[in-house]
Parts: C-alpha cells; sequence; structure tokens
C-alpha cells in the first residue's frame, strides 16, 4: 500500500468549514449603507452579493461564489479585492481573477435580477 502523505496540506483542513460558514453567514451589510470607493458583501433581492461602489458611486455586483471551489468570497478592504478563504484565489473588485488557482471570473449581477 502506497501511502501520499506529501499531497496532505495542512492549510486546506479548513477547506470545507469555510465553505459551510460563507453559504450559512448572514451578517450581510445594506446596499443603501456602502459608500463611494468601499465594497462588502449584501442582499440583492434575497441573495447573497458582493457590492463594490467606486469613487464616482458606480455600482459593480458580483456572485460570491468563487470560480474555483465554491466557497464564498469576502472583501479584502486594504487591497480592494474579493479574496478566497478557502484556496486562495483573488479577483478584483468588479470580479475579474488577479490570482488563481480560480481561471474564471466571477458572475457579474445586474441589480434588477
Amino acid at each position: 500500500m502506497q501511502i501520499h502523505l506529501h499531497l496532505y496540506t495542512p492549510a486546506n483542513t479548513d477547506v470545507a468549514g469555510q465553505l459551510v460558514k460563507g453559504k450559512l453567514d448572514m451578517r450581510d451589510q445594506s446596499l443603501d449603507a456602502l459608500k463611494n470607493d468601499e465594497g462588502a458583501v449584501v442582499r440583492i433581492n434575497g441573495k447573497r452579493a458582493g457590492a463594490y461602489k467606486d469613487q464616482d458611486g458606480n455600482l459593480y455586483l458580483v456572485d460570491t461564489t468563487c470560480t474555483h471551489m465554491g466557497c464564498e468570497v469576502k472583501w479584502n478592504s486594504g487591497d480592494r479585492t474579493w479574496d478566497c478563504p478557502c484556496h486562495g484565489s483573488r479577483f478584483a473588485c468588479t470580479g475579474e481573477v488577479v490570482e488563481g488557482p480560480a481561471k474564471e471570473p466571477l458572475k457579474k449581477i445586474d441589480q434588477q435580477d
């Protein structure tokens, strides 16, 4: 029997916990409370969304589900990015991939959806 201990990565032991925690977290900010040059997880028609309002007040909405493995991204106010706590993917405030392992951007959301 061959054991591949080198495939075990301690940093990935909390992936399942992060996946479940992100899906159940209900502490979302109000879209109305979002200031210019600020991002947050909000609710749009009862669904989670990542919202970023640029310095001119333009609003960008993205699905907060990471396109790599489905964990919920969180807003990083220092870098103005959406960061995945599971495997480290990072997305621009408008959803484009900044750093993998994700290869696809976050899905854009229309505020009327």
